[in-house]
């Protein structure tokens, strides 16, 4: 058995989800863009395969004299103030420069400063790379009284100052590219600090930001922040995807990977039915066409198979691997039915019943619902539990028996733990 992992790819022969033609269109308009700074959204679910889209973008730099920075904020989130992390990781790239190691490490005292005189005094903690050593964040924190007059100089200058220190670190006509992974993984208000940091400290810069997020998850943030300062303002000011068209000039949103392509990348790791088409088609219908849930039911299923076939005797047939398929999509994303199959096998039987007479006779849906028990009445009603029972028509996967059901659900738990949300 050979699993799936979820690690980001980052070489162009790697890309199975065909992302090459979208990076070559968005890097060419990004290598064009002038003035900067230059923020690029790039906007996808979860799952969709962002880390990979700007892991294979920033490889399409390495032949250029582009500089890049990877920044991933969820590593410092709850730990440190996020916004302030993001300007630490840019000044440690810029201190290994023997030219500019002063003036990265005046920057970073100024950014710390303003980060405990602002009462977000967790950027003291910073792992800078070196940039600010624990002893001289003391050091600087005893002295505050004394220096408040000149720190306040240097922070209103940051902007102008760390601007003039990417020229240096880029060249005249260079940029520097930040890619921001995982900004949606965040605390909703580590987040919106990074993005208002855009404006704050990098307005002036020769900066290309490139932010991996689901807008959704975003806008509803930004909504739900400025909610109550703006009640009564018309609804389009009130919108946190206002309040984002401000922050991101360019936003790309990352294609769709079509199921096909997903069942070519993976099929290769199924150690049963890669080459069923129905099985696929259970699937498609079942999971949709997200990387990520499908990678994780692949790797479940696989090992579950394994677990049986270690204790058997006998070849697993077609209809029991398809049954476990079908039951491990009820676990994915029908969990309240999943729970109820532990205690009631038999209620995959009875709404497999219920759901042939409905489609033998659709008006008599309402009345054959009644007849069932008042718990499964709400599952009678899910047209996605009804596609999935009854997927294939005549040839649809028929319900095991009970003690196979149980035996099933013991060994799905043995295999992958207890259910997990996506």
């Amino acid at each position: 058995m050979r699993p799936l992992t979820d690690n980001p790819v980052s070489n162009p022969e790697d890309d199975s989800f065909r992302f090459g033609p979208y990076v070559d269109v968005l890097h060419q308009a990004v290598e064009q863009a002038t003035p900067l700074p230059l923020t690029v959204g790039v906007f996808g679910s979860w799952g969709a395969g962002k880390s990979s889209f700007l892991q294979l973008w920033q490889r399409r730099f390495e032949a250029t004299r582009t500089r890049t920075i990877w920044f991933n904020p969820w590593k410092y989130d709850r730990k440190v103030e996020v916004w302030a992390a993001l300007l630490h990781t840019i000044l440690s790239e810029m201190e290994k420069e023997d030219t500019l190691r002063d003036k990265a490490k005046k920057l970073a005292r100024a950014a710390t400063w303003l980060s405990v005189r602002a009462g977000l005094g967790a950027a003291a903690a910073l792992a800078t790379g070196g940039v600010v050593k624990g002893e001289q964040v003391d050091k600087m924190l005893e002295g505050l009284a004394e220096e408040d007059s000149a720190q306040y100089r240097q922070v209103n200058r940051f902007e102008f100052d760390f601007a003039e220190a990417v020229s240096e670190f880029v060249g005249e006509d260079g940029r520097l590219v930040v890619f921001v992974d995982d900004l949606d993984r965040c605390t909703p208000e580590s987040a919106m600090t990074v993005l208002e940091s855009l404006k704050l400290f990098f307005a002036q810069s020769q900066c290309v930001f490139v932010l991996a997020l689901d807008l959704d998850v975003l806008a509803a943030v930004a909504t739900n922040k400025f909610d109550e300062a703006l009640k009564g303002a018309p609804s389009d000011v009130v919108s946190g995807m206002a309040y984002l068209d401000k922050i991101v000039q360019l936003p790309f949103f990352l294609p769709d990977v079509g199921f096909d392509t997903l069942r070519e990348a993976f099929g290769p790791y199924l150690s049963e039915l890669a080459d069923d088409s129905f099985f696929w088609e259970l699937l498609r219908r079942g999971l949709g066409v997200n990387p990520r849930r499908l990678k994780r039911y692949i790797n479940v299923f696989n090992m579950a198979l394994a677990v049986f076939q270690a204790h058997g005797t006998q070849p697993l047939s077609r209809e029991f691997r398809l049954q476990l398929a079908v039951l491990l999509i009820i676990r994915s994303r029908h969990r309240a039915f999943f729970h109820t199959l532990t205690s009631e096998p038999e209620a995959w039987r009875t709404l497999t019943v219920f759901f042939e007479r409905v489609q033998g006779n659709p008006g008599g849906r309402n009345s054959y619902s009644l007849e069932l028990d008042e718990h499964l009445q709400p599952f009678a009603k899910d047209k996605d539990i009804e596609r999935l029972l009854t997927h294939g028509g005549a040839e649809r996967v028929q319900p095991p028996a009970n003690e196979t059901v149980l035996a099933m659900i013991s060994t799905l738990r043995n295999a992958a733990g207890p259910e997990l949300p996506d």
